[in-house]
């Protein structure tokens, strides 16, 4: 907006100068000032590239010939003022003509578009003498017959005046953008260092959440280890000494043994509560769920388990409740299916958690038990399922054939799930199997409350 301003003051200086010196407004005078406007602004959106010289130039030379036309010499000055140097404009063009061109004809151009601008680079006079390519006009008229020299004096002026102003002009566009550049850089910056420093809290805070839960488990270790044993040696050593004073008809002896029984009972009672909070307080879902799947990822070669969770946290019997059945439906999965592949998907609903894991079969028949041979024993090592599995291929075989045909593994899933007031659906899903949990939240929302 500046730029159209200054243009306009300009060019009214002109059309003023040209009417104080008595230049008749003919069509040759209208004309040369319709091309000159056409000319600033073309120059102005060809202005990076050496086509705005070439047009400056054309007009430069035209009011040679047309000594009317130099009126507008402060408008051509200021654009000549503005323009890039001759040497960055032929590197620019040169380079995006390499870059967009594949032909031979259009390298060869990019080529001399350099070997142009390093010429002038080698010769800065060119640069310089091209920017004041505009008083060669006035020149010309000082020297012509019948020419007033003050008038033409007045006219070189005020051309003067609106280079000075292009110069003025370019210089505060550079300045202008060296620090729209350098306010993006250390915006840049600026966003970079606070996403480092949330990365920074972010990986603290883990470091001291997991911490914190490690001391807990290790806390509800030893007391389970230490203290838990003492009490029930204690325990023992009670019920022994009301066994002897029973026995000794010590009814005294028998009642202070039962008192102290009890006070340890009570007393082992709330270690063992105090020992379960502990540990589910250092409860980590996400670590218990990844660890989980991880232990049956690359389980056999070609067989891997994607992993998708939402829920960030859950109480800790849902967060075993959901490894186990993790584990169990990934066991049976490596030992009953073909597939190569298994998803265990994790969502966190308002009112539930949901578990679903899943693969896209075929199953293993009978007869095929290649797979299943192979596979077993790494099963069994990596999993702590494995026995459970063993031991239900035993129990199968004692059971009702509706069992048999289940499966005490799914049994297990199901039984585990309606503890906690879950549902759980197990069967064929497509060409492969699913197995579909569902715990509300119910239940852990009004203990929270009470």
């Amino acid at each position: 907006m500046r730029v159209l301003a200054e243009m306009g003051l300009l060019l009214v200086l002109g059309l003023a100068l040209a009417w104080l010196v008595g230049v008749r407004f003919d069509g040759v005078f209208i004309a040369g000032l319709l091309l000159a406007v056409s000319v600033a602004g073309l120059v102005e959106w060809l202005r990076p590239s050496q086509w705005s010289w070439v047009l400056c130039t054309a007009y430069l030379v035209i009011a040679v010939a047309v000594p009317s036309w130099c009126a507008f010499m402060p408008l051509i000055a200021y654009d000549t003022a503005r323009l890039p140097a001759l040497a960055s404009a032929g590197a620019r063009t040169g380079a995006r003509t390499a870059a967009s061109g594949r032909s031979p004809s259009v390298l060869r151009t990019a080529a001399s578009h350099r070997s142009l601008a390093d010429a002038i680079r080698s010769a800065p006079w060119l640069s310089v003498a091209a920017r004041w390519i505009w008083v060669l006009p006035l020149i010309a008229l000082w020297f012509a017959r019948s020419t007033d020299r003050l008038q033409t004096l007045v006219m070189t002026l005020v051309a003067l005046l609106g280079f000075v102003l292009g110069r003025a002009r370019a210089s505060s566009d550079e300045a202008r953008r060296a620090l729209l550049h350098a306010q993006d850089r250390a915006r840049e910056s600026s966003r970079a260092t606070r996403s480092r420093i949330a990365d920074i809290d972010e990986e603290r805070a883990q470091s001291v959440r997991m911490a914190t839960l490690g001391e807990r488990t290790r806390i509800a270790r030893e007391i389970h280890d230490n203290v838990g044993h003492l009490l029930t040696r204690a325990i023992m050593q009670a019920q022994a000494g009301r066994t002897v004073a029973e026995a000794t008809n010590d009814t005294v002896a028998a009642q202070g043994f039962a008192t102290l029984g009890a006070t340890l009972d009570d007393a082992m009672t709330m270690v063992r509560r105090s020992v379960h909070d502990l540990e589910d307080d250092g409860t980590d879902f996400a670590a218990q769920i990844d660890d989980a799947v991880t232990s049956f990822d690359g389980i056999s070669p070609g067989f891997a388990v994607t992993l998708a969770n939402d829920i960030a946290k859950a109480p800790a019997p849902v967060s075993r409740c959901f490894a186990t059945v993790i584990r169990e439906a990934l066991s049976n999965v490596v030992h009953h299916s073909a597939a190569h592949e298994a998803s265990v998907t994790l969502r966190d609903f308002p009112a539930f958690w949901q578990l679903v894991i899943q693969d896209p079969g075929p199953a293993v028949s009978e007869s095929d038990g290649s797979r299943t041979a192979a596979v077993r024993p790494r099963a069994m090592r990596a999993t702590h399922v494995g026995s459970r599995l063993a031991a239900d291929g035993v129990a199968d075989m004692r059971g009702s054939a509706d069992e048999l045909m289940r499966g005490m593994g799914l049994a297990d899933i199901e039984s585990r799930v309606r503890a906690l007031g879950g549902t759980a659906v197990c069967g064929p899903y497509e060409d492969g199997w699913r197995v579909f949990v569902s715990v509300p939240k119910k239940r852990w929302t009004m203990e929270s409350r009470d």
